[in-house]
């Protein structure tokens, strides 16, 4: 069993593609040390660090590979969420109006498309939409 067979271990992911189809995915481990490389160049590596080698090292050294981020996601967030504002609060940031049509703004908790799920700040208007990223 691989570990794209069980994930439980994982705590965040990179997917990252590049033209030609080449795809590498990049795991950091819930120990928030360990982290493994599938795919690419770099395929089987695996390093100490946790997010540091992976924000430094790692994405920066396949980005200029040609490499893309084509999805970051968590999997098993290990932090504990007592300090954790109310589900579904609005977080900071809001925009002042929409860039697009200049319509009110409104938070939604878990807006879903084709291609990504999660917070966002959508347009009343247009139905234009802005990721909340952390």
């Amino acid at each position: 069993m691989n570990s794209y067979d069980e994930d439980a271990h994982v705590q965040h992911v990179w997917n990252l593609t590049r033209a030609g189809g080449d795809q590498v995915v990049i795991e950091l481990w819930t120990d928030d040390y360990t982290v493994r490389v599938h795919g690419g160049p770099d395929d089987g590596h695996d390093a100490d660090g946790g997010r540091t080698v992976i924000e430094q090292e790692l994405l920066p050294r396949h980005t200029a590979a040609g490499y893309q981020v084509t999805s970051s996601y968590v999997v098993n967030d290990p932090a504990p969420h007592d300090d954790v504002e109310a589900e579904g609060a609005e977080p900071d940031g809001k925009p002042e109006a929409c860039p697009e049509c200049g319509s009110p703004v409104e938070y939604e908790a878990n807006h879903v498309t084709d291609l990504r799920e999660g917070e966002a700040w959508l347009c009343t208007g247009c139905r234009w939409g802005q990721y909340v990223t952390a």
